[in-house]
């Protein structure tokens, strides 16, 4: 019977734990402005860290989307109050989870800005294959190849983009899917110079096909595992180094 009643408190714990990590990492969707405009921020309350992702100035192409880190200062009463790092300061928000209103405090004299409040809608944690990609990233999948340190590939079938990562620092590559069939999808990444890249899950193989006649760039296979799904949590530390 103890036994029993001990592995029954394992399991809720475990799954209270969980639904507590889940709870400490999401994103929401704000609007405002004239037009009305998308934007949105990702939080990781653990790590006390914030990326936001800045309204587009033109809503039909969604240029002039950037991304900026930000740091959780306290999340009382419901209450998240976080910085931005911007030019030439720093930019302070207060986002309501029971209100679900982000608010961007105004000067004491409003003539120069007042106070805005704008809704918003909380959504799981973005992709980070949905920066500056206008429909939603649904089922993203993050693939870690072991043998080759900090490299991750990310890819989504339904809107065929694609994101290669190497080094906490490096650059980020962009590709697309361009074949989906049983167990593989095959990737086109954009590197220096454009790669044929193919995922096996029952294989759980990357495979890096070479080109012709460049001995420096044989074909290669690597050994990876499927890994939770990258989300627009990995800019942050990119951000925060500049």
């Amino acid at each position: 019977m103890n036994r029993l009643l001990g592995l029954a408190l394992t399991c809720f714990l475990m799954l209270t734990s969980d639904r507590a990590t889940a709870s400490d990492l999401f994103s929401v969707r704000c609007e405002g402005g004239a037009p009305v405009r998308p934007y949105f921020a990702t939080f990781d309350i653990d790590a006390k860290a914030v990326v936001f992702e800045t309204p587009s100035i033109d809503v039909e192409t969604n240029f002039g989307i950037n991304a900026y880190s930000g740091e959780i200062i306290s999340t009382n009463d419901g209450k998240i109050e976080f910085m931005l790092r911007v030019r030439p300061g720093r930019l302070d928000l207060i986002f309501d989870r029971n209100q679900k209103m982000l608010t961007w405090p105004g000067f004491d004299d409003p003539t120069f800005r007042p106070t805005l409040t704008h809704q918003c809608t909380v959504t799981p944690p973005r992709s980070i294959l949905s920066f500056r990609v206008r429909e939603p990233i649904q089922h993203p999948i993050s693939v870690r190849c072991e043998d080759a340190g900090y490299m991750y590939f990310t890819m989504d079938a339904a809107s065929k983009q694609a994101i290669f990562e190497r080094g906490k620092e490096g650059r980020l590559y962009r590709g697309e899917v361009t074949d989906v069939r049983d167990d593989e999808i095959t990737l086109s990444m954009n590197f220096d110079v454009p790669r044929q890249v193919v995922w096996n899950k029952s294989r759980q193989t990357i495979t890096i096909e070479g080109i012709d006649g460049d001995a420096s760039r044989p074909r290669g296979v690597m050994q990876c595992q499927e890994v939770a799904p990258r989300t627009m949590m990995v800019y942050h530390a990119r951000l925060w180094r500049r």
